[in-house]
């Protein structure tokens, strides 16, 4: 009887402790979407990396604090790169971490909440194009092609700021 009364109670509690209702999620995922717009408008945005995808070989989680910020017109690269590498200076170089002025910036906007950017820019090593496609939930994905390595893709989210 006393193993009823309990499951009975926990039920309850979590009926009682039940998630958003419908009207909320939307007004949630409205105001999520608007700080996200107003982010890629002010060219003010992180994202912060969970998965890379090397074009050989399986996807991996990425644990420690790898991320792709764009600053005004400054992209700030802390990515790792698994891949093979053509013509890149003694030691590997600076692979996907760097800091560097955006040289092409292009912003499409395409159906259900989605944004397109296209990112262009040159270093001492190598050229890099940069294609972001990022969700008006926040969640993106990060496409990197450059001359002398092979491309590697990322998925992560956007860091909201409320």
């Amino acid at each position: 009887m006393m193993k009823k009364c309990l499951l009975v109670l926990m039920v309850f509690t979590g009926v009682a402790c039940s998630t958003l209702t419908p009207a909320e999620r939307a007004e949630r995922a409205a105001r999520k979407a608007a700080l996200v717009e107003k982010a890629l408008a002010d060219r003010h945005y992180t994202i912060d990396v969970q998965m890379m995808y090397p074009q050989q070989g399986p996807a991996r989680n990425v644990s420690g604090d790898y991320s792709l910020e764009v600053r005004g017109d400054t992209l700030i690269s802390s990515l790792p790169y698994f891949g093979r590498a053509y013509l890149v200076p003694y030691g590997g170089g600076k692979g996907l971490n760097f800091s560097e002025l955006i040289s092409n910036y292009e912003v499409t906007k395409k159906p259900k909440g989605l944004t397109e950017i296209a990112i262009e820019l040159t270093n001492e090593e190598d050229a890099y194009l940069y294609q972001l496609s990022i969700f008006d939930n926040g969640s993106a994905t990060i496409d990197v092609r450059s001359k002398q390595r092979q491309p590697i893709s990322y998925s992560g989210e956007m860091q909201i700021e409320q």
